[in-house]
């Protein structure tokens, strides 16, 4: 990293305090500014000291994580915020409200014997996370810089929009099911996207987000209460339905399977296979399940995330009938499940995540 990134870290436990100060302590490229016992003091600590970096606790006296973020998110969008979170039912519904505001990425509260075990379990996950976001500060800085120096000269590009069906591209088969894979970010993109959706949305939608148990079940409560289509945590045997948003439930992998005698039969089911890529959810577990079951043709969508689960999916799928898109660089928080797949050359449009619910309204209901 070219510059050290300057953190604070705020929650009301002296104890994890302490330990969040050891585990960014070993973090290169990061500075550690200051620490705060409690939200209210924390904004003024934010205001003081401009950090790039919070560490954000969910439950304090005085102001919560969820009130802090909102006046971080309002009065100082460009620094980073990662959720410290528990994993009961409350505080990962909070959690996911915070994600859905626009934080990075949560890390659960460890609770190993020894504060060292507690270090490294943190430090595997927020490490990853705070390399991620120091490159694209960099990579904004470099934009910024570059910007400057081309002010004030013009370049035409002519870009076409899309004002009939004549302009748009149409597949030449139906599409029957929606899937879509997301990690970091996910909760906001898909609180961009989903709600977006019409009541009359003709066929199904499979979703997996990586995340823990609990908080796949608030965060599909949570879309749901905004939404025009229902979407629920997904349980075994559900039978797939238009216009029905299924989450995999964390904890498990979600599949498509074939049930009956004669395997007529479509239907959800959960699995406790080892994780892939670290992730259980995983979207290639769901991808390749759909590739060997699904009897229809999909629209597979990836999305903001981490690492390249959803790739090998994809590419499965690609040998049945299978349309791709995915979200654009600039409007992800994590280019990397996305990136992935581009660099396979397995993704037929790259989509900003404003355009993406329209574009994959347009190619449902415009399949033939």
């Amino acid at each position: 990293m070219s510059k050290q990134l300057q953190a604070i870290i705020i929650d009301d436990a002296a104890t994890y305090r302490k330990i969040l100060n050891m585990v960014l302590g070993d973090i290169n490229g990061v500075e550690i500014v200051g620490e705060f016992a409690n939200g209210r003091v924390g904004l003024i600590g934010i205001q003081q000291l401009q950090p790039d970096l919070i560490l954000l606790d969910v439950e304090m006296p005085e102001m919560n994580g969820l009130e802090v973020l909102e006046v971080v998110r309002r009065d100082f969008p460009e620094v980073g915020v990662i959720m410290v979170s528990g994993i009961d039912k409350r505080q990962a519904e909070i959690t996911v409200k915070a994600l859905q505001m626009g934080a990075i990425d949560f890390v659960p509260k460890p609770s190993e014997k020894s504060i060292e075990e507690n270090v490294e379990t943190l430090k595997r996950k927020i490490t990853p996370l705070i390399h991620v976001f120091s490159t694209k500060k960099n990579l904004e800085k470099i934009k910024k810089i570059t910007e400057k120096i081309y002010e004030g000269k013009k370049y035409e590009v002519s870009v076409k929009p899309s004002t009939s069906r004549e302009d748009i591209k149409v597949l030449p088969y139906r599409v029957d099911l929606v899937a879509i894979g997301t990690s970091t970010g996910g909760p906001y993109a898909l609180g961009e996207l989903i709600p977006i959706l019409p009541a009359d949305f003709p066929v199904p939608i499979v979703i997996v987000q990586h995340m823990p148990p609990n908080f796949t079940a608030s965060l599909a409560n949570s879309l749901s209460k905004k939404s025009n289509v229902r979407v629920i945590e997904a349980q075994e045997g559900d039978i797939l339905e238009p216009g029905k948003v299924y989450i995999a439930p964390g904890g498990h992998h979600m599949v498509i399977k074939r049930e009956g005698a004669a395997k007529e039969k479509v239907v959800l089911g959960l699995e406790d296979s080892p994780p892939q890529h670290g992730c259980r959810p995983s979207v290639d577990v769901l991808f390749k399940s759909i590739a060997d079951s699904y009897p229809g043709n999909v629209l597979s969508v990836v999305m903001t995330g981490m690492g390249s689960d959803g790739t090998e999916g994809v590419r499965a799928m690609k040998k049945r009938n299978c349309y791709c898109l995915i979200q654009d660089e600039a409007t992800c928080v994590v280019y990397g499940m996305p990136k992935v797949v581009y660099e396979n050359k397995l993704a037929d449009e790259v989509i900003p995540l404003s355009n993406l619910a329209k574009r994959i309204t347009e190619i449902v209901k415009l399949s033939k």
